[in-house]
Parts: C-alpha cells; structure tokens; sequence
C-alpha cells in the first residue's frame, strides 16, 4: 500500500533553500513509495489562533482558512515534513500559525491524547543564514515540540546552516546525503 505524506514548506521563498532541501526529501521518500503532497503556507490565507478554546470539546477549529485543509490533511496522512527557514531565532509567522492551530489535536476531555491515529511520523527541516547552530535559535526546537506533542514521531531532523555563504544549490553533498538519511531510515 502506498503511504502518503505532507510536505508543509513555511518559507515563502520557492525553489530556494528550504524548497530545495524538502524536494530533495521528497524525491528520496518517492523511492520509497510514499507519495508527498507539497504545500506552502504563504499561498493560503491564513488566522492565527486566538485562543478561544472551542477546540477542546470539538476537536475542530472554529476558524476556516487554508490550515484547516491542512490541517484535514494531518489526520488522514501517514507523515509530514515540516519546514521552516530561521527567521529572526524562530520559525516563520506562517508555519507558527500552522502549528498553534494543531492545538485544535489534542484531546483533554479525559486527561490528554491526540486526535491524530497514532504511527504518525515526521522529518523537521531548519534553514539558516548563520554558520552555527545557535543561529537557528528556536526554529526547530518549536517545530518539534508542538510535533511530538501530538504524539508524532519524529524521524529525522536536518539542520542546514551558513545559506548566505553556501546555499544550498551551492551544495554538492547534500543531496546526496539527505537521499542516504532516507535510504538508511529504519522507518522506509
């Protein structure tokens, strides 16, 4: 049985360095079979969430807009790529809008659980400009908390640093190392 994932690209710059890097992930999970449905956040119209809680018993959020597709989405992919270049410390405005109204998941009728199936797994891409780790800043770490939080299991996680002295077009490594992360996946 084919397997399906989302790619959820938070940059709005196409066919640059996050594109790139997720079409690259895309291209190794197709060799596994699994078919991806690529969508970037700054084509839709997106709320943001403004915690009025009527997510809690309904397991739904009230607001209507691009994410809520997406978010429909989640509940019936096997995976995801999320993908977020580092803007000032932190992923962009987009992608955080996507993963506040994930709250709408969690169930807390009886404790906690999420509403999403479980066996759901997730790779994390981090863009940045700085050389070193610390200039990412919050950018992954946010990604992956609201993710595991859900109860998805995260796979893998690839950090890509110094875009502005080599992006990663520039790069004549990564493609191949990001196809052999894949490869060499327990999960494919």
């Amino acid at each position: 049985m084919r397997r399906k994932w989302l790619a959820v690209i938070g940059s709005p710059r196409r066919g640059k360095n996050t594109d790139l890097l997720v079409d690259w992930i895309i291209e190794g999970l197709k060799q596994m079979n699994i078919n991806v449905e690529k969508y970037y956040l700054d084509s839709w119209l997106i709320s943001s969430c403004n915690g009025c809680e009527y997510c809690i018993e309904t397991g739904k959020c009230h607001i209507q807009d691009g994410i809520s597709e997406i978010i429909e989405q989640m509940k019936i992919a096997d995976g995801y790529i999320f993908s977020s270049p580092s803007y000032n410390y932190n992923m962009t405005a987009q992608m955080k809008a996507l993963l506040d109204r994930t709250f709408c998941l969690n169930d807390y009728r009886d404790g906690w659980k999420s509403r999403l199936s479980p066996n759901k797994k997730a790779i994390i891409v981090g863009i940045c400009k700085g050389k070193t780790q610390e200039s990412m800043g919050f950018t992954v770490a946010g990604m992956e908390k609201a993710l595991t939080e859900l109860g998805i299991e995260i796979l893998d996680i690839i950090e890509y640093y110094d875009t502005k002295n080599i992006p990663v077009e520039n790069n004549v490594t990564i493609q191949e190392d990001i196809m052999n992360r894949i490869k060499h996946s327990v999960y494919f």
